[in-house]
């Protein structure tokens, strides 16, 4: 911990099925229950609201802003906007609230998690009141949207091509995160930066009580966002085929899917869907009673899901183009990343591996490298740094 006193303002987005708010939830609890006094972290919601409202709630050393505000529906302004200029402009209320918030606050340092429109009207307000940034990059913009039209998928392009700045220090959860955008976004290499994956809460390692090491060969689970880059199309794929072959396996999956989308009916009949759930905890027991997890993302800059799996002693089957990945090579676990083109192929290895369980060796080391008090440690120092380079260092 730093001795010296660091105020961070952040957003925070309350979405069930998204890593990163259980990522930035986890770490607001790291410094609510820390011994430091040093450090106090103030968290900004914007929520869709007609009537403008402006809410803080404050308990320890940490804070949230409810902020609520008409926020455009990006899928409009992008589809309108010809240039980044007429998206800051529909988006200003927003930015300036964040204003506000940096304004009243007068924090040392923001951290910026993710590039979407919302993480990128915070940077805006940061560059506007002269505060410097730390951009966990959670999410690459022009991955996310590389089904959009052409030039939707140019003003994103722009836009994540914005946190491209000097003065900015980025938190990579992978090399293949980092890669990509020196190699596809910014085209060049980034200078101040540290590769940091994301940590395992303790939950998903403690057995409850009555829980057995009974062998589960029947359920494949699967926790995802309903969007192309997470190939839910395989998802689809993959019920179609297990259902051709006698419904071998039961597949149960976490998903925010509109109930009333035609997909969504269809796939009822052949899938078992489970409701999004706030509380964490309860996915440790969705991974522990089934028999393999599988992540086929064309995408993702890590994948907490597939690791918080292991964590639980469930078996998970990964993307080669996943950040996760790379723990799965640290890990030994090279055998559970593959490639998602083949539904058969992924069917066979399902087959082989459903079952199992994670050794204790391996639990144990990801306990070990990705408890949270040793990451998040390290985004304090780094954080430090943005603020003080030159009297708190790595």
């Amino acid at each position: 911990m730093t001795k010296q006193k660091i105020k961070i303002l952040t957003n925070i987005r309350f979405a069930q099925t998204a890593g990163i708010a259980q990522v930035v939830f986890a770490f607001m609890k790291f410094i609510a229950v820390g011994k430091s006094k040093n450090i106090e972290i103030v968290a900004v919601n914007i929520i869709n609201s007609k009537k403008e409202t402006y809410r803080k709630v404050t308990k320890q050393n940490t804070s949230t802003i409810s902020v609520g505000i008409k926020v455009p529906k990006i899928a409009k302004v992008i589809d309108k906007a010809k240039t980044l200029s007429y998206v800051e402009k529909k988006y200003e209320k927003i930015i300036q609230s964040y204003q506000k918030a940096i304004q009243k606050e007068k924090p040392n340092v923001v951290l910026i998690n993710g590039t979407y429109f919302m993480p990128w009207c915070l940077l805006v307000a940061s560059e506007r009141e002269g505060i410097p940034a730390v951009l966990h990059y959670h999410g690459v913009l022009a991955k996310e949207t590389q089904t959009w039209k052409k030039h939707q998928r140019k003003i994103f392009l722009e836009m994540e091509r914005r946190f491209d700045k000097e003065n900015i220090f980025y938190i990579f959860p992978s090399e293949i995160t980092k890669n990509i955008v020196e190699n596809e976004v910014f085209c060049h290499k980034v200078k101040r930066y540290s590769v940091l994956p994301n940590p395992v809460l303790d939950h998903f390692f403690a057995n409850p009580i009555g829980y057995s090491d009974k062998i589960e060969t029947k359920n494949i689970g699967i926790v995802s966002r309903w969007t192309r880059v997470k190939n839910v199309h395989f998802c689809e794929k993959l019920a179609k085929y297990n259902h051709k072959k006698g419904g071998k396996f039961s597949i149960n999956i976490i998903t925010d899917l509109d109930t009333k989308k035609r997909n969504y009916k269809n796939l009822a009949k052949i899938v078992k869907f489970h409701k999004p759930t706030k509380n964490n905890k309860k996915l440790a027991s969705f991974y522990r009673n089934m028999g393999v997890v599988i992540s086929p993302s064309h995408f993702e800059t890590y994948g907490n899901v597939a690791k918080e799996a292991l964590a639980s002693g469930t078996p998970a089957i990964v993307n080669s183009n996943m950040g996760v990945s790379e723990t799965f090579n640290k890990l030994g676990l090279a055998d559970w990343i593959i490639d998602f083109k083949s539904v058969k192929l992924v069917y066979n290895k399902i087959e082989n591996i459903i079952g199992g369980k994670v050794s204790n060796e391996v639990r144990k080391e990801i306990k070990d490298n990705y408890k949270p008090c040793k990451i998040f440690n390290e985004i304090v120092s780094i954080l430090g740094n943005a603020v003080l380079p030159l009297e708190i260092k790595n």
